[in-house]
């Protein structure tokens, strides 16, 4: 079984080829490791070019370093050793210290969960490290430095601190209600829990905003046959990803393109024109495939060609709405509006069931034909500009959630007079603020987080 107090070795560094490849040793051996491979005693934070060898062969040569407990990134001993790149001589080299008796192959995230073993950094630091290696945006990237130089953390902190005092302060008019200010009678209470929540509900929004840049959308593209999809794809990925006809039935695949739209990762997806009666085997293969892809989508544009008649459109709506979307993850969207529109078609999307709907125009043949339906995808998707966005997961959301939660119940309880259930109701709004920083947490939930990693890092 491994153990935290093993020493640990991996490639740092991608497979294939390159200039060079790093290993990272890390644990109570990497000292022995450096002598053995290297044969030096390196000094702390000094580079040392030395050919690495075992038993006499020589398998590369380098660059080794030398990082001294604690000031490390696992806060152990670490060695480096950087070779050369490529597919052979990065794994004879990770071989051959595996080789020396008490060092294994460091499991996936070890070195991070390490990192935060040894309170070099908290939970939010140690996955947004991942999140920044596994980043799709430029906006996605800069809001994972954010948390990793502790703005997650820190909003968090405060949040924690500002309940600990406030629990103070009440637990204390029930403990010492003569020694102390009456705290709940001066009414203080109440903007003491205007603030608390108020700050809850702003980290809150923003952590909803770092889960949009970090997994990103989808947005799926439904509709009849020949309804445009294939075109607007094309237009808002600006490349011909799908093939367009007036043939109806020609997209006979899921076809995706990923695209940002004010900063966060959305994925476009085509899918085949839902009709009752596909023209043969491979389009009723492609119809399924849309079925599934509706299940799982942020948001459904469902397309609608403004210039035709509208048959058709009621039966495929209403085969989209059984998989049990709200009326705000549907966007009607009417294309080809550069043509004459169809009166009865515009008649019956002012009729019900599309009467409540959201509606807008679009053209891919005129310009800015799509200006009104990005601006109506930002609000679609909840995309808001939000100060300090910092990149977040859903565990995050769930336990921000739920504190949130706690608070507001405390405020509810506090009006009933009873400060004792108030204070329990604070207590558990800071145990979810914990599991968010690792303060309260389990080897179950490191174990789930840290097996993401890739190993190495």
């Amino acid at each position: 079984m491994s153990n935290i107090d093993d020493t640990i070795a991996a490639i740092a560094t991608p497979q294939g080829r390159g200039g060079i490849s790093v290993i990272r040793i890390s644990g109570p051996l990497s000292l022995h490791v450096a002598k053995v491979i290297a044969g030096i005693t390196p000094e702390p934070r000094k580079a040392y070019f030395r050919k690495f060898t075992l038993n006499n062969e020589i398998i590369d040569e380098g660059i080794i370093l030398y990082f001294m407990a604690p000031n490390s990134y696992t806060g152990e001993d670490v060695i480096e050793l950087q070779g050369h790149g490529g597919l052979i001589t990065p794994k004879r080299l990770l071989n051959a210290i595996l080789s020396i008796n008490g060092v294994r192959q460091a499991e996936p995230g070890e070195y991070t969960k390490r990192a935060f073993l040894n309170n070099k950094m908290d939970l939010t630091a140690a996955e947004a490290v991942e999140d920044l290696i596994s980043s799709e945006s430029e906006s996605a990237a800069r809001a994972a430095i954010q948390s990793l130089e502790g703005c997650f953390a820190d909003k968090v902190e405060m949040l924690t601190d500002i309940l600990t005092n406030f629990r103070v302060r009440l637990e204390a008019c029930l403990d010492f209600p003569e020694e102390h200010e009456d705290f709940y009678e001066s009414g203080k209470t109440d903007l003491e829990l205007d603030k608390i929540e108020s700050l809850a509900k702003e980290t809150l929004d923003i952590a909803a905003q770092g889960l949009k840049l970090n997994e990103g959308a989808k947005i799926v593209l439904a509709g009849l046959p020949n309804a445009g999809k294939s075109s607007l794809l094309n237009a808002l990925s600006g490349a011909e990803k799908a093939i367009v006809t007036n043939i109806p039935g020609t997209t006979r695949d899921v076809l995706t393109a990923q695209i940002e739209i004010e900063g966060i990762p959305v994925s476009i997806i085509d899918t085949a024109g839902i009709r009752d009666k596909p023209s043969d085997e491979i389009e009723a293969i492609g119809i399924k495939k849309a079925i599934n892809e509706l299940k799982n989508a942020d948001l459904v544009l469902f397309m609608v060609d403004g210039s035709d008649k509208p048959d058709g459109i009621l039966d495929t709506y209403e085969k989209v709405k059984e998989f049990e979307f709200g009326d705000d993850n549907v966007l009607i969207v009417i294309s080809k509006s550069d043509k004459e529109q169809c009166s009865s078609t515009l008649e019956m999307l002012n009729r019900e069931p599309f009467k409540h709907l959201k509606k807008i125009c679009s053209s891919t043949k005129v310009k800015d034909g799509l200006k009104p339906l990005i601006a109506d995808l930002t609000k679609s998707l909840g995309i808001v500009p939000v100060e300090g966005v910092f990149i977040a997961r859903k565990r995050h959301i769930e336990a921000l959630k739920k504190a949130y939660e706690y608070i507001q119940r405390a405020r509810e309880i506090l009006a009933t007079g009873d400060l004792v259930l108030c204070a329990e109701e604070v207590k558990n709004a800071q145990e979810f603020l914990g599991y968010i920083t690792g303060k309260v947490t389990s080897d179950d939930i490191l174990g789930k987080i840290f097996s993401t990693f890739c190993i190495g890092k």
